[in-house]
């Protein structure tokens, strides 16, 4: 009874909060242009938590550390800019192929990472993701080098309050998804995967296509994030494919807690809304964020290893003792 009860409260909560997001553009738009600053930066939240939460399907659920998952991000973002900048074609279906071809990326870099584990998986993942970083870095006539491709089109509609609606609405489709996925017989195995290796190979699991199918899907939906991010910024750049984008949904994965789906969100969105923060009390702020973002990191490992997830999990228990 109890476990229902819970169940209850998570679906009244999240339809609250779903509500609130559905609001929030409408009460910020009455502020001016700092309002469109904060729907704007409300708007990157919603991108990154999708970013964040695709990782985690791989990371926190498969038990492998990927720090090649901005490619699929990257190559998201670049599938949009080209097909909009030099093909003409309209933004949905950019939106559409981009995790087409970020899944597609996905399955042949999936294929070889795979077939190892552990460091070997992290360390191989890193280079073929700096491999495509390289590669839009240098071929200029194709993705613009360094200067990437500026000028994406956008649709007379989306002004800064519809596409944070699009975003929302994506998002929560691709959420739903992801937690069914991860809720289902598929999830389940996958857990077990990270759980005991062992174990999984014993009962019959071909571990080997479950990670890659995982692997996959998890590109997938960073493609539709890195799609609908170079469409916010007009523009996609070489920094979207590079290792540290990886690190910070790997940051929000540990802050938000990685064992929690709602975790790698709820970690992402504080993250960007703490350096957003810092930036508007002091720039100077914004130039030791690697120092301050080294001492979260340190804080959590040691005092909440669970992330704010189980932190408040944690509170919540003690106070009903």
């Amino acid at each position: 009874m109890d476990k229902l009860q819970q169940v209850n409260k998570n679906w009244i909560f999240g339809a609250a909060t779903v509500a609130l997001l559905f609001i929030l553009p409408f009460v910020l738009a009455r502020f001016g242009t700092t309002g469109e600053f904060w729907i704007w930066v409300t708007t990157e939240m919603i991108i990154m938590a999708l970013f964040a939460t695709s990782l985690n399907l791989i990371l926190g659920f498969g038990g492998m550390v990927s720090f090649g998952h901005a490619a699929f991000f990257g190559v998201g973002a670049y599938t949009v800019a080209l097909l909009m900048k030099k093909a003409g074609v309209s933004l949905i279906l950019a939106l559409i192929a981009a995790p087409c071809v970020a899944g597609l990326t996905a399955a042949i870099i999936g294929w070889f990472c795979v077939r190892l584990i552990g460091l070997y998986f992290a360390i191989l993942t890193l280079a073929f993701g700096q491999l495509l970083y390289m590669i839009a870095f240098q071929w200029y006539t194709f993705t613009g080098g360094d200067d990437g491709i500026h000028g994406i089109p956008k649709p007379d509609f989306l002004g800064p309050t519809n596409y944070y609606l699009l975003c929302l609405v994506v998002f929560i489709a691709c959420f739903l998804v992801m937690r069914m996925i991860v809720n289902s017989s598929f999830g389940l195995s996958i857990r077990l995967t990270r759980e005991n290796l062992d174990r999984a190979k014993f009962i019959g699991i071909n571990v080997r296509r479950y990670q890659l199918i995982n692997f996959i899907m998890a590109g997938f939906f960073a493609g539709i994030a890195g799609g609908l991010f170079a469409e916010l910024n007009r523009f996609a750049q070489t920094e979207f494919l590079h290792w540290s984008r990886s690190g910070d949904a790997i940051f929000a994965c540990l802050v938000g807690g990685m064992y929690s789906f709602v975790g790698p969100a709820i970690g992402s969105s504080v993250l960007i809304f703490l350096h957003i923060v810092l930036q508007q009390i002091h720039q100077s702020l914004v130039e030791i964020w690697a120092i301050i973002l080294g001492f979260i990191l340190l804080g959590m490992v040691l005092f909440a290893p669970e992330g704010l997830v189980g932190l408040y999990g944690k509170i919540t228990r003690k106070l009903k003792t």
